[in-house]
Protein backbone atom coordinates (compact mmCIF):
# COMPACT_ATOMS: atom_id res chain seq x y z
CA UNK A 1 0.00 0.00 0.00
CA UNK A 2 1.33 3.43 -0.87
CA UNK A 3 0.27 6.88 0.17
CA UNK A 4 -1.07 7.47 -3.32
CA UNK A 5 -3.53 4.62 -2.94
CA UNK A 6 -5.74 6.48 -0.47
CA UNK A 7 -8.88 4.42 -1.09
CA UNK A 8 -7.45 1.49 0.85
CA UNK A 9 -6.47 3.72 3.76
CA UNK A 10 -9.82 5.51 3.82
CA UNK A 11 -11.74 2.24 3.85
CA UNK A 12 -10.55 1.35 7.35
CA UNK A 13 -13.65 2.64 9.11
CA UNK A 14 -12.91 0.76 12.32
CA UNK A 15 -9.69 2.68 12.89
CA UNK A 16 -11.33 5.98 12.01
CA UNK A 17 -14.17 5.35 14.48
CA UNK A 18 -11.66 4.31 17.15
CA UNK A 19 -9.71 7.55 16.67
CA UNK A 20 -12.93 9.58 16.62
CA UNK A 21 -13.88 8.15 20.01
CA UNK A 22 -10.51 9.21 21.42
CA UNK A 23 -10.86 12.68 19.87
CA UNK A 24 -14.30 13.12 21.43
CA UNK A 25 -12.92 11.92 24.77
CA UNK A 26 -10.08 14.47 24.51
CA UNK A 27 -12.56 17.28 23.92
CA UNK A 28 -14.72 16.00 26.80
CA UNK A 29 -11.72 16.20 29.13
CA UNK A 30 -11.16 19.79 28.03
CA UNK A 31 -14.82 20.69 28.63
CA UNK A 32 -14.91 19.29 32.18
CA UNK A 33 -11.71 21.16 33.00
CA UNK A 34 -9.32 18.25 33.43
CA UNK A 35 -5.89 19.44 34.53
CA UNK A 36 -3.47 17.90 32.04
CA UNK A 37 -0.54 19.25 34.05
CA UNK A 38 -1.42 16.79 36.83
CA UNK A 39 -0.58 13.79 34.65
CA UNK A 40 2.62 11.98 35.75
CA UNK A 41 4.39 12.24 32.40
CA UNK A 42 3.51 15.92 32.10
CA UNK A 43 4.88 16.56 35.59
CA UNK A 44 8.14 14.82 34.72
CA UNK A 45 8.49 16.75 31.46
CA UNK A 46 7.49 19.99 33.17
CA UNK A 47 10.66 19.89 35.24
CA UNK A 48 12.73 19.89 32.04
CA UNK A 49 10.98 22.14 29.57
CA UNK A 50 8.70 24.41 31.56
CA UNK A 51 4.96 24.55 32.11
CA UNK A 52 4.21 27.03 29.32
CA UNK A 53 5.56 24.70 26.67
CA UNK A 54 3.51 21.78 28.00
CA UNK A 55 0.35 23.87 28.08
CA UNK A 56 0.90 24.67 24.40
CA UNK A 57 1.55 20.96 23.73
CA UNK A 58 -1.76 19.93 25.26
CA UNK A 59 -3.55 22.79 23.51
CA UNK A 60 -2.21 21.50 20.19
CA UNK A 61 -3.69 18.10 21.06
CA UNK A 62 -7.05 19.80 21.44
CA UNK A 63 -6.68 21.44 18.03
CA UNK A 64 -5.77 18.10 16.44
CA UNK A 65 -8.81 16.46 18.05
CA UNK A 66 -11.17 19.14 16.79
CA UNK A 67 -9.63 18.95 13.33
CA UNK A 68 -9.90 15.18 13.25
CA UNK A 69 -13.59 15.36 14.13
CA UNK A 70 -14.26 18.10 11.59
CA UNK A 71 -12.56 16.24 8.76
CA UNK A 72 -13.47 12.62 9.47
CA UNK A 73 -16.83 12.61 11.27
CA UNK A 74 -18.85 13.75 8.22
CA UNK A 75 -17.43 10.89 6.17
CA UNK A 76 -18.47 8.37 8.81
CA UNK A 77 -21.87 9.93 9.51
CA UNK A 78 -22.91 10.32 5.88
CA UNK A 79 -21.48 7.09 4.45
Amino acid sequence: MSILNWNEMASNEGLIIFCLIFAVFRIYLEIIGFDFNSLPITKALGNRSGDDRLIRFHRMGLYFSVGYIVFFAPGILFS
